[in-house]
């Protein structure tokens, strides 16, 4: 007997003209929260306009500071909420335009790892049920059948059979995130959102989680999109990284390529904040400057020029579009070229050189208030 009733791919996709599309596809995505008490059209521009792909069996890190829209990104991709306009395809469907069984079937396709697990799980049911219950809404399985795909998950994920009859309280955070990420991977998705998994655990569990998801999106033959404000996880974890700042992606380039040649100032200031545990100095101390602006109040122009010690006259009204730095490594920033001469600075590992070279010293102050 078949447990599982499968989607079928999307075998245009692999068999079409086009086969190199990737598989998950995000075009000018946004979202706008509108505030009550404010003028009709005044809303928070948490999404504004965002782009990427992800190649089957890839995984893009989307990195930046908290509130700048990474955590929407993720719920409405996964439908918890609805987009205010934009295309998101997996597989060449786009789940945004999906409604009824279409959607519900597409569900199973795409699961989203929590960032608080003790907020995902029920602290009134037994982990063993709470990990049954996507199974039983789908339809999969028998009761007895359902314990034992739950059984087998717990063994994947790091943990024995006794978890299956404990309750959310009796077990540690580290241990309650391999039970969001199995209960995740109990549908068989090919797309896996990982949003912030690790930033509630102490290092050494946060280590544990970062391997086990490395192994199990190798067993899996998993998509993912790896949410996060620590570079130093997705440096571990990630093929290809996009840096967003206020609702948009200011960069986005392979892994190694970013932290070797980081061409937007706000990535450089991000790598060197990362060094803080290695170097115990603020290595980003100069780089940044203020603090960032209100997504209801967004800058006109680029929206980093408020913070930029770089930033010019033209960069408070002129606004840029991605330039394509190199092959397959895109930047937000229309003087990228004249700062590339010091952008590996802000990568060196012991801290030092962190200084910019005169050519690179922060121009006059052109920038309107």
């Amino acid at each position: 007997m078949t447990l599982y009733d499968p989607i079928e791919r999307n075998l245009s996709r692999d068999k079409g003209t086009d086969q190199s599309e990737p598989f998950v596809v995000v075009q000018d995505l946004v979202k706008h929260y509108p505030v009550p008490g404010f003028p009709r059209g005044r809303s928070v521009k948490s999404v504004d306009g965002v782009s990427f792909t992800i190649k089957e069996g890839e995984i893009l890190g989307l990195v930046g500071e908290s509130g700048c829209g990474k955590s929407t990104i993720a719920r409405v991709l996964m439908r918890l909420t609805p987009a205010t306009s934009g295309v998101a395809r997996v597989d060449a469907r786009n789940v945004l335009a999906m409604k009824g069984e279409e959607l519900r079937r597409m569900r199973r396709t795409m699961q989203l790892v929590f960032q608080d697990p003790f907020a995902a799980l029920d602290p009134r049911m037994k982990i063993g049920e709470s990990m049954e219950v996507p199974l039983a809404q789908h339809g999969i399985g028998h009761a007895r059948e359902r314990r034992d795909l739950v059984l087998r998950m717990l063994s994947d994920v790091g943990l024995d059979a006794s978890f299956y009859d404990r309750y959310p309280k009796q077990c540690s955070g580290g241990q309650l995130q391999r039970v969001v990420i199995g209960r995740a991977l109990l549908l068989k998705p090919w797309f896996l959102v990982c949003d912030e998994p690790t930033s509630a655990l102490d290092a050494s569990m946060r280590t544990q989680i970062l391997n086990l998801l490395t192994d199990l999106k190798r067993r899996f033959s998993l998509t993912m999109l790896m949410i996060s404000h620590d570079l130093r996880v997705m440096r571990y974890m990630c093929d290809r990284i996009a840096v967003m700042y206020l609702g948009q992606i200011v960069e986005i380039a392979d892994r190694d390529e970013l932290f070797e040649n980081p061409r937007h100032p706000y990535t450089r200031a991000l790598i060197a904040s990362s060094m803080l545990e290695e170097s115990g100095l603020n290595s980003s101390a100069g780089l940044l400057k203020g603090e960032a602006p209100s997504p209801l109040h967004p800058p006109s122009g680029c929206r980093f020029h408020t913070r930029c010690i770089y930033a010019r006259e033209a960069c408070s009204h002129n606004v840029q579009e991605f330039i394509q730095a190199s092959q397959d490594h895109h930047v937000r920033c229309q003087f990228w070229d004249q700062l590339e001469e010091g952008a590996t600075a802000a990568s060196s590992a012991d801290g030092a050189g962190l200084e910019a070279p005169p050519a690179l010293r922060p121009q006059a102050a052109h920038v309107a208030a």
